[in-house]
């Protein structure tokens, strides 16, 4: 069964856009100099933004599943594009950092392989176009 999603985004400013799905619910986006902030993230930062949302979520409900309840789960991601148009990501690296009671080293990187290699649906295309890798800490 194929699954149809909906999204539009609308021209609000120079390159400032608004985004939203059918519930109205979105986003700003931004295309702005490094060094300044802009009214929202570029849209690569805010692909690097929902890659860490998307398997947040699968860690944190594998985590759940094995009774293990995160007090705390950060993803911290770095892409590197390439200089040339399209500019891609060629190379994404996610930190997974997390604590809570029971958490292992070997229970958040099972959670994180699960969703590396079968549930993030945004990792999932990102292998086809860039090298993925992936580590793990427990925090205090």
């Amino acid at each position: 069964m194929l699954t149809e999603l909906e999204a539009e985004v609308t021209l609000v400013d120079g390159l400032h856009f608004s985004g939203a799905n059918h519930f109205g619910l979105g986003a700003h986006f931004d295309s702005k100099p490094m060094d300044e902030p802009g009214v929202g993230p570029t849209p690569m930062e805010m692909l690097l933004q929902a890659a860490g949302a998307c398997t947040g979520m699968d860690v944190a409900a594998v985590l759940r599943k094995r009774r293990i309840e995160p007090a705390f789960l950060q993803i911290q991601l770095t892409g590197i594009k390439r200089d040339e148009h399209p500019r891609i990501f060629i190379k994404v690296h996610a930190i997974y950092r997390a604590k809570g009671p029971g958490l292992t080293l070997e229970e958040l990187a099972r959670a994180a392989s699960l969703s590396q290699n079968t549930y993030c649906s945004i990792f999932g295309m990102l292998k086809h176009s860039a090298e993925v890798t992936w580590s793990c800490e427990i925090v205090e």
